[in-house]
């Protein structure tokens, strides 16, 4: 579905999305290609209060996905974010691995 955290528009209702703009020179390459409903694609620009979209890089946990940076006026850190909503799996898998290291350090 839609990369920019907190969106959760369907995957059926996004178009596909230059990280870096193709108009600036982005490849069309799975690499740099990513998932926006109309919504979300809109908010990307270069204004003052346009949204940015890069790939995490290796160091972030979140490595390869994209990465929405929310203008200064929202975010004076212009840390860059990604959207979970889509990704139960990892949830899941988060939860279950919570589970049992509190249940094993209490057999223990």
């Amino acid at each position: 579905g839609c990369t920019r955290p907190g969106c959760d528009a369907p995957a059926s209702m996004c178009a596909v999305h230059h990280i870096t703009d193709w108009a600036k020179g982005g490849p069309t390459d799975l690499t740099n290609l990513t998932l926006a409903c109309d919504h979300c694609h809109a908010l990307v620009n270069d204004s003052a209060d346009g949204w940015k979209t890069v790939v995490m890089g290796k160091d972030s946990p979140y490595r390869g996905r994209t990465g929405w940076i929310a203008p200064k006026r929202l975010d004076p850190t212009g840390t860059a974010r990604v959207n979970d909503r889509h990704h139960v799996g990892q949830w899941v898998a988060a939860a279950i691995e919570s589970s049992c290291q509190r249940w094993g350090s209490r057999a223990a």
